[in-house]
């Protein structure tokens, strides 16, 4: 089953690129580059990257304008699957959080950070993150400002469980997040996407009305945005309850339409989900001609998306790789700094001794001396 999760990364992120207010010229004259290039990072990723990398190349911008430009081209990156360039500019943006002062920046940073663990199915690194999200947004002082990353933890927290087919704990997740976009009165898009993958868990569930009524739910408030993507996901996982259900015809039509509706996308991953459904439908129907055309396009985007999953995994086996030879220099260092104090507190310590010990001797010496000019004097008194 194709997941949302993807896009529901895309949208999310570039929300966080513009959610710190300007207060100054410069500051919103950034703003506005950004939210131009977060207009357009569905439709036009390539267009999203240049304007976020001419921000952060501009090194007269502020260290937490340019940090939201990497958060930026992270996100337009992954809306291409190309995780390789995805996972570089989140990693730079997390360098560049470390000097800003700036706790709820940081915040969003660690968050997007957990996604790409998710995204690399780094579960339980994925699930360590986004706990730590919440543990630090539910006492953070104006918590309604993240608000959001909170409902978007929750979210992520639902698809690590329904990836692992824990259907039922990651119902509870996707409606937690839905509550916490409602209790704010924001996030139509993900509550979209929470109410699309609350359908996908119905499925496995097989409890289909149910799963209807989330993806019409799901297709309504994409509708409500405009958001054509969204209501594409929607209409292809509705296809999938009529599949399930016998209803091949309706199912092809909801595709068709889903697939016309998403064509200036480029999503990888939801044409890969609908040219499975046409395929299969229209095998099941034995219109061979058709099923032939769909499996070729499956196919072909199938080996494109593993591919850039290949790529992203040995990226990230690299980066591990270099952090940890990073943590080791390190130890490394630290010991042979800890080795020369020592050596020098030994050194000193052995000095020490060694004029305590002269002077000792020296005082010895002296006193013996005393000695035997008393012994001396002594000796001469007692002659006759």
């Amino acid at each position: 089953m194709i997941k949302l999760k993807y896009h529901f990364l895309i949208y999310l992120c570039v929300l966080f690129a513009v959610s710190i207010r300007a207060n100054t010229f410069q500051k919103k004259q950034v703003d506005s580059l950004i939210n131009e290039a977060t207009n357009i990072a569905y439709e036009n990723p390539n267009k999203s990257i240049e304007i976020a990398l001419s921000i952060f190349e501009n090194t007269s911008y502020s260290k937490e304008s340019r940090t939201r430009a990497l958060i930026l081209a992270s996100t337009a990156y992954t809306s291409k699957r190309d995780y390789k360039k995805a996972l570089e500019h989140i990693i730079k943006a997390k360098e560049f959080s470390s000097k800003i002062d700036n706790k709820s920046l940081q915040i969003k940073i660690l968050f997007m950070t957990g996604l790409q663990y998710q995204q690399l199915k780094i579960f339980d690194k994925a699930i360590e993150y986004m706990e730590e999200i919440e543990k630090q947004a539910l006492t953070f002082p104006e918590r309604d400002s993240i608000g959001k990353v909170l409902a978007d933890s929750y979210l992520v927290k639902g698809f690590i469980y329904k990836d692992n087919l824990n259907c039922d704990i990651a119902l509870e997740y996707f409606k937690k997040g839905i509550k916490e976009y409602e209790r704010l009165n924001s996030g139509v898009h993900n509550q979209s996407i929470g109410h699309y993958n609350i359908g996908n868990c119905y499925i496995i569930l097989s409890e289909y009305n149910n799963a209807k009524n989330s993806f019409n739910k799901s297709i309504e408030l994409a509708t409500l945005e405009n958001a054509s993507s969204l209501v594409s996901f929607a209409q292809k996982g509705l296809a999938e309850v009529y599949t399930l259900e016998g209803k091949n015809q309706e199912a092809i039509s909801l595709l068709l339409s889903a697939l016309e509706r998403s064509k200036n996308v480029g999503d990888l991953v939801l044409n890969l989900g609908i040219y499975k459904g046409l395929f299969e439908n229209y095998l099941v129907l034995n219109e061979s001609d058709k099923y032939q055309k769909y499996y070729e396009l499956f196919s072909k985007i199938q080996l494109e998306i593993k591919k850039s999953e290949r790529s992203s995994v040995s990226d990230s086996i690299k980066e591990s790789s270099k952090n940890l030879n990073e943590a080791i220099n390190q130890v490394q260092s630290q010991f042979k700094n800890r080795f020369k104090w020592l050596a020098l507190v030994i050194s000193i310590f052995i000095i020490i001794v060694f004029f305590i010990e002269r002077k000792n001797k020296k005082i010895i010496k002296t006193l013996q001396k005393q000695v035997e000019t008393i012994q001396n004097t002594k000796s001469l008194t007692n002659l006759p």
